[in-house]
């Protein structure tokens, strides 16, 4: 992909955080405060599919009646509001710098660069019925492919309460706050088109409108040409429902088709979904990958503190002859939110290891497929979870709004990375995380935000110790820093 020229385009005027008619997944402390207003039932949408759309938070916001709220509450809904009326200006431009002294390793949601230097300018104008951004960027020392981009440009409209959109846009499912396991930001958006329902309100008939207020989307991509299959096609699609205002329930499935030599067109997709998970040797005409799954949260409050209890299964592989899924995977949390210290506070767990044979020690399996041997990856990245397959991480971690708008956010990793330590597919697959070798590490990570120049400034790094127990590797220490600012003109 070329680069295209990003001078002229500083020239037009206002800026945005957010898409018009969706919050992105790239900023953690907003999707904190969304979820803040969810616990206390102020928002009752389901919230996590993320792109989220704003139509179905704006009506819930609409309707609150603020004397009710305590202080903190109040401030939690004009920070939501604020994003919302900086998000549905017609013409939004920004302007995005990072620096950093490594590539960022892991991804989690709202990270705030991946390589060692970017620039990136985007345009955005919305009507009532069309939105569309362009987002240029430039990528120095890459750790994912071209190192100039279009991603998380596109083109959307409006068809009664259905968006269509055409583009590369970020992706995430799922209730973690660290990672999840069946789509998040670790690796880029795939250039696709996507259906998605704008508006989540509840079935008026009384035949269905049981499940309360609920989503939709799904997805049809094409992945990179450099992989073992070239041009392999992915689609997802991913349902979310809240029957009752503390629990929100989701529904993924994923699957991938097709790709340079085989079967690409919308039966062979059709009959990939519904007649695949045959033995993947058979190479006639190549075989699917399907993951699917689900996933929880509960939210309360207890002793006027609100907190959540969440869970994803994802399994790796649909068995046809059985019918049914194989090979999971788990992630789950905890959270509370203290208003005192206007914090979040998260616990969560994952394990990647998903056993693939009739022993339950054999491993290599979640991410990787016999047929499609580059895996559930893009340029060389998980779409799943940041720390890809057979790992086991623990996450502690704090979301702090400090007020004037700066935000203060921590993680503590206690993680066992690729602990089998062995690989399949090697060079070609694999897990590139930690490849060919069990690495305990422990790492802490930190950012800082505030306002600077009428842009924001993002302050950040981690500190990391690893240690190799099976091999004859020395331990290593490994420190990054970053900074990077972002602006509106």
């Amino acid at each position: 992909m070329k680069f295209i020229p990003i001078a002229g385009i500083a020239l037009f005027a206002s800026f945005s955080a957010q898409s018009a008619w969706w919050v992105e997944p790239t900023d953690l402390s907003l999707r904190a405060d969304i979820q803040h207003l969810s616990d206390i039932g102020v928002i009752v949408q389901p919230v996590n599919t993320y792109p989220l759309m704003w139509a179905g938070l704006k009506q819930d916001l609409d309707s609150t009646e603020l004397q009710s709220l305590t202080l903190v509450q109040q401030q939690t809904y004009t920070r939501v509001i604020n994003a919302y009326e900086k998000a549905h200006q017609r013409t939004n431009v920004s302007l995005e710098v990072n620096s950093a002294n490594e590539q960022a390793r892991f991804i989690g949601f709202g990270n705030d660069y991946r390589d060692k230097a970017e620039l990136k300018v985007s345009v955005e104008m919305t009507q009532d019925w069309f939105s569309g951004k362009v987002n240029a960027s430039y990528h120095y020392d890459a750790i994912d492919g071209n190192e100039s981009r279009l991603d998380n440009s596109f083109a959307a409209f409006k068809l009664g309460n259905w968006i269509v959109t055409g583009g590369a846009v970020q992706k995430y499912w799922g209730p973690g706050w660290d990672s999840s396991l069946i789509q998040t930001t670790n690796a880029r958006p795939m250039p696709g088109v996507t259906f998605s329902r704008n508006n989540s309100y509840a079935f008026e008939t009384p035949w269905l409108n049981w499940i309360g207020p609920w989503t939709f989307t799904t997805s049809f991509s094409q992945m990179e040409s450099d992989r073992y299959v070239p041009d392999t096609k992915h689609w997802g699609a991913r349902g979310t429902l809240r029957p009752i205002p503390k629990l929100e329930i989701g529904f993924s499935w994923t699957m991938q088709w097709g790709g340079e030599g085989y079967g690409n067109s919308l039966s062979d997709w059709w009959n990939g979904l519904f007649n695949g998970g045959e033995t993947e040797g058979e190479v006639k005409n190549g075989q699917e990958n399907m993951l699917a799954g689900y996933d929880f949260r509960w939210s309360d409050t207890a002793w006027g503190v609100p907190y959540g209890i969440y869970y994803e299964r994802i399994h790796e592989d649909y068995h046809n002859e059985k019918h049914k899924l194989i090979n999971a995977s788990n992630m789950g949390g905890v959270d509370v939110f203290i208003s005192s210290v206007n914090t979040r506070f998260f616990a969560e767990y994952s394990d990647t290891a998903a056993a693939c044979g009739i022993q339950s020690d054999v491993y290599n399996c979640m991410y990787e497929h016999g047929f499609y041997k580059s895996g559930y990856r893009y340029y060389g990245r998980s779409l799943g979870s940041t720390y890809d397959n057979d790992s086991r991480v623990i996450v502690i971690g704090t979301i702090t709004q400090l007020g004037d708008a700066q935000s203060f956010n921590n993680k503590v990793r206690i993680a066992k990375l690729n602990f089998d330590g062995s690989d399949v597919n090697v060079g070609i697959g694999g897990n590139p995380v930690s490849p060919g070798r069990f690495e305990q590490l422990y790492q802490f990570d930190s950012s800082y935000h505030r306002p600077l120049f009428n842009g924001m400034l993002k302050l950040g790094g981690t500190v990391g110790y690893s240690a190799y127990p099976d091999t004859n590797e020395d331990h290593d220490w490994e420190t990054t820093i970053y900074a990077g600012w972002k602006r509106d003109f």
